[in-house]
């Protein structure tokens, strides 16, 4: 049997309620289900100057990423992933790799030269970013846009 397509696109107002599933469902604090917090989300969703994505199979939400990017007078442009979370049953799937790939190639086009993991790593998935090339630098995780480019 073929596996399903992994597709993605731009998070829409309407993904709030399956976003917040799934950020539940992995232990992470969701926006409130109130008018600040919905407020908060139509923000972000709306931020042309970051990305939020999300993967789909079938239509159904099995993942997100969040990415911002600063443009500095005095350093390079840089990105961070605020967010990079997949739904249990979707993983090891190649959802998480392809939100990865997703925000790589968006950073590239804004000549950001490197990309920052601000989240919290659990043990489980250090194995995976470290296999997609993601070093320890201080106490963060960082990926080196140069030299995936070689």
């Amino acid at each position: 049997m073929q596996p399903r397509p992994i597709r993605h696109r731009r998070a829409r107002r309407a993904d709030f309620g399956a976003l917040s599933e799934l950020l539940n469902a992995a232990g992470v604090r969701a926006p409130s289900d109130d008018r600040r917090g919905r407020s908060r989300f139509r923000r972000v969703v709306a931020d042309l100057g970051a990305d939020l994505y999300v993967a789909t199979i079938d239509d159904v939400l099995c993942g997100a990423v969040h990415a911002t990017y600063v443009r500095q007078l005095t350093a390079e442009p840089s990105a961070t992933i605020e967010l990079l979370i997949v739904a249990p049953d979707a993983r090891r799937r190649g959802v998480g790799a392809s939100l990865f790939g997703l925000i790589v190639g968006r950073a590239q086009r804004r000549a950001c030269r490197t990309i920052t993991l601000r989240a919290v790593v659990p043990a489980a998935a250090g194995a995976f970013f470290s296999h997609l090339g993601w070093r320890v630098a201080g106490t963060q995780l960082l990926f080196d846009l140069t030299a995936s480019a070689d």
